[in-house]
């Protein structure tokens, strides 16, 4: 991916997951969730664990949201 897709993945992410934000905590407080496009795709209580998880699946940072929900 170039780094402009990257950041328009990034930023469509970073609005749903405001949109979806109650519904998100409902399953996942407490937790960070990866958002890529409009779904979670990991979810984990150590921030560190779910990169390295996402990194072991080929899964690189750029467009990945990685949030805490509280």
């Amino acid at each position: 991916m170039s780094a402009v897709r990257d950041l328009l993945e990034y930023r469509r992410a970073r609005l749903w997951f405001i949109n979806n934000k109650e519904r998100i905590r409902g399953s996942f407080s407490g937790k960070y969730v990866a958002i890529l496009g409009e779904r979670v795709i990991d979810n984990d209580s150590d921030k560190f664990l779910l990169i390295q998880r996402l990194w072991s699946r080929g899964i690189f940072p750029g467009p990945v949201l990685i949030e805490r929900v509280d």
